[in-house]
């Protein structure tokens, strides 16, 4: 085995036991105890679990997914968070080598996890995890392991408050609620530290898509299922529309005209969806976890800064 393997099992080892790790750290930032104390236990029958149990994803397919007390089933995000921690640092290892660089970008990766663990769960961010966010990003800029400096990470916790708490001073307008917990604006800020208020801009439009992608097909199948056809409609001709918008040519003889007609059509749809929201008797289907998208957009750009900016620019 060569040097380089052997770093790289090494860093998805690291991966799997952190990963470990942080599926305490998160159920128990849920539940308000202590991650030192009690140790390990089964969530179902509360007995405490021997080491052995404990082996990151080894113990899961040992044990055949139950606990080895109660036989009741072990939930499947365990194994999940451990095996998608040790990608990232394995990634990470891949891309950026033995370097400090890769130290930081795996505490960013295990921050990103936690945030969709309990975003995902309990659609909660806890704070001290953006907090942790914040400060490696402030950190990571003074010791001039990325493209910015300390006063772009600055700017960049400023522009990530600014632009969500806008966001979401304009939908409380509308809807009379908030489109962005104040959790997602914590996030921001942790990204505007780490990518600086420029790339800041481009991973809250990536996280836009990614969220289209997922939550539009999603809520347009409740909104038909309950027979609310105007935010269904609504729904559907948004993904249109930017098709229609990108496939007309600046060299159209109509082109303003039909962007500026577009632009109504869509504007209509959203002030039909955020009036919906409005309606406190019926399940407020607008709203999915932000959290998630904003950190798949920030490992594209970790990833793709370079591609990003030649596409953009």
């Amino acid at each position: 085995m060569s040097i380089e393997a052997l770093y790289a099992f090494f860093a998805g080892l690291i991966g799997l036991c952190i990963g470990s790790f942080l599926n305490v750290v998160a159920l128990r930032g849920l539940s308000g105890e202590s991650i030192v104390y009690p140790p390990s236990k089964c969530p179902k029958c509360g007995k405490k679990l021997n080491w052995y149990t404990n082996i990151p994803v080894v113990s899961y397919i040992f044990l055949l997914g139950k606990c080895q007390f109660c036989k009741q089933p072990i939930s499947i995000q365990y194994p999940i968070v451990e095996i998608s921690n040790a990608i990232l640092y394995l990634i990470m290892f891949l891309n950026f080598g033995i370097s400090l660089k890769t130290a930081f970008l795996c505490a960013v990766s295990s921050i990103f996890i936690l945030i969709c663990i309990t975003d995902f769960k309990e659609q909660v961010i806890i704070d001290f995890h953006t907090y942790i966010l914040i400060a490696i990003g402030l950190l990571y800029n003074i010791l001039n392991l990325g493209s910015i400096t300390l006063l772009e990470s600055i700017l960049g916790i400023a522009a990530g408050y600014l632009i969500f708490e806008i966001m979401a001073r304009i939908d409380t307008i509308f809807a009379k609620t908030r489109a962005f917990g104040e959790g997602d604006t914590l996030i921001a800020m942790g990204l505007g530290a780490l990518f600086g208020w420029k790339m800041l801009i481009l991973t809250i439009f990536i996280s836009l898509i990614v969220q289209a992608i997922f939550a539009l097909p999603v809520l347009f199948v409740k909104y038909y299922k309950q027979r609310n056809y105007p935010c269904a409609v609504s729904l559907a001709l948004i993904p249109i529309c930017a098709i229609i918008t990108k496939l007309i040519k600046p060299s159209f003889k109509y082109f303003m005209p039909s962007v500026a007609i577009i632009c109504i059509i869509l504007f209509i749809c959203l002030f039909i969806i955020l009036k919906n929201m409005q309606n406190k008797t019926q399940e407020n289907l607008c709203y999915m976890p932000f959290g998630p998208a904003l950190v798949i957009s920030s490992l594209v750009t970790i990833f793709y800064s370079k591609q990003i900016l030649s596409f953009f620019i």
